[in-house]
């Protein structure tokens, strides 16, 4: 008896715990669309005004982005600001803004 009421309640959780997942997914697959364009300069991310855009956290900064801000390649657009700040004493990342 006890079996197929755990059966029953293992089915149940997977299906609460994949559903937000596929909802997620689809999300990251529409914002990596946004920023699939290779720009003229070889690279996936462009400057918009004052910020940078499709930039991915912890990837290397160029030095035109030293001290800038940009938003996620991975995430809905401007949802996740980062920064290129320092790492090192000759390495820039992008880093979170809290």
């Amino acid at each position: 008896m006890r079996k197929p009421l755990i059966a029953a309640l293992t089915a149940a959780s997977l299906l609460f715990v994949t559903a937000p997942a596929a909802s997620a997914t689809s999300a990251t697959v529409a914002t990596a669309a946004w920023c699939a364009k290779k720009q003229s300069n070889g690279t996936y991310y462009y400057k918009h005004g004052k910020h940078w855009d499709c930039v991915f956290p912890g990837a290397y900064c160029a030095s035109s982005q030293h001290g800038a801000y940009g938003y996620s390649a991975r995430h809905a657009a401007h949802s996740r600001r980062y920064k290129c700040v320092r790492y090192t004493s000759s390495t820039w990342r992008w880093k979170p803004v809290p």
